[in-house]
């Protein structure tokens, strides 16, 4: 899905921005802490999967405190009250009678007091890495030890005297603080507040105490934590044991070399837990749709000839022109590796003609290029698409004529009516993939391959691994899947060889 649009409500007249996911469903509330810009959040792949996720099962809304982020600027750090209030104030916009709440560090504040004073607008809640009492200019709080006290207070205080540098990770979880999210997280936390009022934030939040008002919270709260966090354990059970429903969860271990996105999930999922009550199954991510795959033709011998500047930059012109025809088509590029693109489009007709539209774009530049269409059930994984789709769209591409849109049948009998023409390429073996495949060309060939034979694997007979595939299948589908994702990871994408 496309990002949603910006929206805005007058709160003492400032803009408090907001953003909505989903339409149907359970109603559900994100409030944002001081990094999470809402638009540069959805610039990242993986935090772009994770946030449209909530629209699949709810209609969502996403925004930050008061004076952060695209909201107007305003001359004070707002009162835990006033956050309490500018929630409420988000879903009266939005009608939201009841709505499940999510938050992080500083904002579970408002939202407890969201609970607590107004029960019925609260269906649950979840916690992340809560902590409740003071710990500025007051003594040692439940939890907490001096050293860890201190330790706690002075990483937040030399993180955020480095606002805008990506310090933030570190202190948040040590094992998402590579390279590449220290720059995307620099970013959002230049663009969500400038240094002096990020610090007027952090030093509201360490003095701040909510902990009287958790007794008297009477939705279903989840507490939880992430096990390299700076929070300790005992303190987060110490918020949990204070709400009557309440409980405490570990995170699982954020591993190495994660996205930003990819740590985002177990909570959302636990979010999603709390509004619907049943676990996601693992069919809730897959659905159906048509995969393009493309491959220049002859890359090697062409940056010999012509030198690897020279060739940088045609490659460059070439992924734009897929980039654009692709959007503009309403696909979406999934990949770009090497010479190759992966596009994702809800129909197999979209997909056929964007196809052709690259295959002409491409011929402009003096290129040739080779492209596979496949429909079928892919899966979501974070910012990427795995399933036995996706496998055997790469394949058919691998084997597709230089200048040639290849489809499965699947596209030709879906795109039967659409005035598109399919010419019979034969019955094949696709490398990694049971079973043998009726491929179709779409349109013409380039001349000088038209007469050339194509290689035919003969009738589409099943052998005995076939059939004891097929008896799998039928039997136990959900096992199928899993060896066909084991197969090759699970369908995820390796590009063809270049011809």
């Amino acid at each position: 899905m496309d990002p949603p649009v910006t929206r805005y409500v007058q709160r003492a007249g400032r803009a408090l921005a907001f953003q909505v996911v989903g339409a149907d469903g359970h109603d559900v509330v994100w409030f944002m802490e001081i990094n999470l810009h809402l638009d540069l959040m959805w610039t990242d792949p993986h935090i772009h999967y994770v946030l449209s996720r909530g629209s699949t099962y709810s209609r969502t809304a996403y925004f930050q405190c008061r004076g952060l982020g695209m909201s107007d600027p305003v001359d004070h750090i707002p009162t835990i009250e006033e956050q309490a209030d500018d929630i409420v104030a988000v879903m009266d916009e939005l009608g939201m009678a009841s709505a499940t709440m999510g938050g992080v560090a500083s904002t579970c504040a408002a939202l407890s007091l969201v609970a607590a004073r107004t029960p019925e607008r609260v269906a649950g809640l979840v916690l992340v890495q809560p902590f409740a009492e003071a710990l500025v200019a007051a003594g040692v709080p439940h939890g907490w030890t001096a050293q860890s006290q201190k330790r706690f207070v002075d990483g937040w205080r030399t993180a955020f005297d480095a606002w805008g540098s990506g310090m933030s990770l570190a202190m948040w979880d040590p094992a998402l603080d590579s390279p590449r999210n220290r720059r995307i997280m620099a970013m959002m936390e230049r663009c969500s507040a400038t240094p002096a009022t990020a610090r007027a934030y952090l030093e509201r939040s360490l003095r701040s105490d909510y902990s009287s008002m958790l007794p008297a919270i009477q939705a279903p709260a989840r507490v939880l934590l992430v096990p390299s966090g700076p929070v300790p354990e005992n303190v987060a059970r110490y918020v949990a044991d204070q709400i009557p429903r309440g409980t405490f969860e570990w995170l699982p271990e954020t591993l190495r070399g994660s996205s930003l996105g990819e740590s985002l999930i177990p909570a959302f999922d636990e979010l999603e837990l709390v509004a619907t009550g049943a676990d996601r199954p693992v069919e809730a991510d897959e659905f159906l749709a048509t995969v393009l795959f493309t491959d220049l033709v002859g890359s090697t011998e062409l940056l010999a000839r012509i030198g690897d500047f020279a060739y940088r930059d045609l490659r460059a012109a070439h992924e734009r022109q897929v980039r654009e025809l692709v959007e503009a088509a309403g696909g979406r590029v999934v990949n770009v590796v090497g010479d190759g693109t992966f596009s994702v489009f809800d129909g197999p007709i979209t997909a056929v003609r964007c196809a052709d539209r690259i295959r002409s774009a491409v011929s402009a530049l003096g290129l040739r290029v080779r492209c596979g269409v496949h429909s079928g059930v892919v899966e979501h994984d974070g910012s990427d698409l795995t399933g036995m789709t996706v496998h055997i769209g790469a394949r058919m591409c691998g084997i597709a004529r230089p200048g040639e849109v290849l489809v499965s049948r699947s596209v030709r009998d879906l795109g039967h009516d659409s005035g598109l023409g399919f010419v019979g390429r034969g019955v094949h073996t696709l490398r990694g993939v049971p079973g043998r495949w009726q491929l179709f060309g779409v349109g013409n060939a380039d001349p000088d391959e038209s007469d050339k034979p194509w290689p035919c694997d003969g009738p589409p007979a099943p052998n005995l691994l076939d059939r004891m595939f097929l008896r799998v299948v039928r039997a136990t589908p959900r096992l199928a899947r899993t060896v066909v994702r084991l197969s090759d990871r699970g369908g995820r994408w390796h590009r063809p060889e270049s011809g």
